[in-house]
């Protein structure tokens, strides 16, 4: 499916600098906005699947922590307000089950990097996506392999995450987010 998708944004010539554009502006987002996306289509788990596309992992590892934290502002927006809303309602942290699905599709996506970590990133014009299809396209047997490791990482650790801290743990996090109860507590708190 991936390399179909970015076989689509790298035939239409210009798609990829678009999305690039767009997922910068979606990074670039003020915190008063943050609640308003949470429920829009396109909104933080289209451009984190996006990212994936779009972005080397160098730039990945720089963008993932402020990933995360939008994926956890609109699991609180959506748990506090389901039908939509412009403010954070409820900034009190809520039970992990909250915030798990989101945890688990940031997870994936950083599992996915983590497969694509060899890809060569300096493909002259075409950049990431075209390197990346590229070793889709000539590397099956190396994906394959790493996708099995991959999968039961997501089974065997962060599937079975009972709390935030641990899955950060399972997840690598911790040397980033050293206090994960006051992060999201401070997060939260920040959301105007």
């Amino acid at each position: 499916m991936m390399y179909i998708d970015i076989g689509q944004l790298n035939h239409r010539t210009r798609a990829t600098s678009r999305e690039e554009k767009n997922l910068q502006s979606f990074l670039e987002q003020p915190k008063e906005k943050w609640v308003e996306s949470a429920y829009e289509v396109d909104g933080v788990h289209y451009f984190t699947v996006l990212a994936l596309h779009v972005f080397p992992p160098e730039k990945w590892k720089t963008i993932r922590v402020d990933f995360l934290k939008r994926l956890l502002v609109t699991a609180q927006a959506r748990k506090a307000s389901p039908s939509g809303s412009t403010k954070l309602s409820d900034k009190s942290v809520k039970e992990y089950s909250v915030y798990r699905p989101a945890l688990l599709c940031w997870g994936l996506v950083d599992l996915i990097y983590g497969i694509f970590k060899k890809v060569p990133t300096s493909n002259t014009e075409g950049g990431w996506s075209y390197s990346l299809a590229e070793y889709i396209r000539h590397n099956d047997m190396p994906i394959y392999e790493t996708t099995d490791r991959s999968l039961k990482t997501f089974q065997d650790e962060f599937m079975t995450a009972e709390s935030f801290a641990e899955f950060l743990d399972a997840a690598g996090l911790l040397t980033e987010i050293e206090d994960p109860d006051n992060f999201l507590k401070d997060l939260l708190n920040s959301i105007p």
